[in-house]
């Protein structure tokens, strides 16, 4: 539909019966059915800092202490000679992820990591140079230039 799926400034203008009957792409689904572990990470709403809990938004604070964790197993994991990738897919369809795997509600699926042997592991990765997307001083101000 030329729309990016599940932005919370612009809804969708798809119908949930279209959203219902649309079958998800094999690129996405495919890395959880061939995976040798599929780990599934929680956070404890009941424990967890939501600085941005009053704002008129769609919170994102209280994934900065579960991310970091997230990008370590991940590390971890890639140091022992297997891959895997971070996803938050499942977190779309948390009550029933919760009902499977018998979560009680008070807990949040954070990410979905499908771990397993890669066909080929990557040496050299290619990044953009920081000064493409950071400023500094103010938002659209110079480039960072460290």
């Amino acid at each position: 539909a030329g729309e990016s799926p599940w932005n919370a400034i612009h809804p969708t203008s798809v119908s949930d019966e279209t959203i219902a009957q649309t079958k998800a792409p094999a690129r996405l689904v495919e890395t959880f059915n061939e995976a040798s572990v599929v780990l599934v990470v929680l956070v404890d709403l009941e424990v967890v800092a939501s600085m941005d809990q009053l704002l008129e938004r769609v919170g994102v604070i209280s994934g900065a202490s579960i991310y970091p964790l997230v990008w370590n197993i991940l590390l971890g994991f890639r140091q022992a000679g297997y891959g895997g990738t971070i996803t938050t897919l499942t977190s779309a369809r948390e009550p029933a992820v919760q009902t499977l795997l018998d979560i009680p509600s008070n807990f949040a699926v954070c990410a979905c990591l499908p771990i397993g042997k890669p066909v080929k592991q990557f040496t050299k990765l290619k990044r953009r140079a920081v000064s493409d997307f950071v400023t500094q001083e103010r938002f659209g101000g110079p480039a960072f230039q460290g």
